[in-house]
This record gives structure tokens, C-alpha cells and sequence, in this order.
């Protein structure tokens, strides 16, 4: 719908009243351009990451693969023991400053699978730990003859 300004209508002349669309626009405008360039941004907007500084801090990661390899290397499943060797076992443990693991808790239904992993894990040798400081594991250990 168009004004029409009262300054064009004493000449007999009906013309839309330009003063006002143009403030209109001008209020349209910023608005517009903010929601064009929320929309080419949004894909763009990430939450900044926490600067990580090099502390030396590099011997964990280091500890953690070698423990890792470690256990694989060492824990399989018992295809030489005798009877039934399937079953869980949970064990917690923490490893000291000569990279030994130190169980703090075995428990499993088969009394028999428990010694074994409890023989294993006596093994395993991560390396040096010179801070002594481990956060105790917990690991579930599922031993199970695979489906051919």
C-alpha cells in the first residue's frame, strides 16, 4: 500500500510519498545484513579450543602405548590350558615407578581364567615411570573362542 504525501496532493498530483519508503528501508537494511551474514557464518562458528602447551608432559601418552602393546602382546586367549577357559575377568590395577602393574582387584567366575590373567599380567613391563603416578585402570577382559 502506498502513502501519498500531503506536499504532492496541493498540486493535484498523487505520488507515493518517497521520504517515508526510504526510511524504511534504511531500518530494513541492518537488519537484513544481519540475518545474511548469521546465515553464512553459522557454518563456520566453532568454540575455541583450549590453547595446549608443550609441558613436558609427553611421557603419559608414551606410558599408555606401551601398556597397551604390552597387554595385547601378553593376553590371549589360553588355547593351552586345560578345561574351560571362557568367562570375564575384572581387574583394576595401577602401575608403579618400574612400570609393573599392580592389581588391586581380580574377580571372576572361573577361578581357573583369574590365575591366568593374574600370571600374565606379572609380564607386563611398560618402561619406567619415574612419577609414579597412575590413575587406576579398570579393564574387563572377556575371554571367548571366536566364531569361525
Amino acid at each position: 500500500m502506498n502513502r501519498l504525501c500531503a506536499g504532492n496532493l496541493s498540486r493535484g498530483v498523487a505520488v507515493p510519498c518517497i521520504q517515508t519508503n526510504i526510511t524504511a528501508m534504511k531500518r530494513r537494511i541492518p537488519h537484513l545484513l544481519l540475518v545474511i551474514a548469521t546465515v553464512f557464518t553459522m557454518g563456520y562458528a566453532r568454540a575455541a579450543e583450549p590453547i595446549r602447551l608443550n609441558t613436558g608432559g609427553n611421557e603419559r601418552p608414551a606410558i599408555e602405548r606401551a601398556l597397551e602393546r604390552s597387554l595385547n602382546r601378553h593376553l590371549s586367549f589360553p588355547l593351552l590350558e586345560k578345561g574351560d577357559m571362557t568367562g570375564k575377568v575384572f581387574v583394576s590395577f595401577a602401575i608403579d615407578k618400574e612400570g609393573r602393574i599392580e592389581v588391586l582387584s581380580c574377580s571372576s567366575t572361573n577361578e581357573r581364567l583369574r590365575a591366568y590373567v593374574l600370571r600374565k599380567l606379572a609380564l607386563v613391563d611398560v618402561g619406567e615411570n619415574p612419577d609414579g603416578i597412575w590413575k587406576t585402570s579398570h579393564l574387563v577382559i572377556n575371554f571367548h573362542p571366536e566364531n569361525s
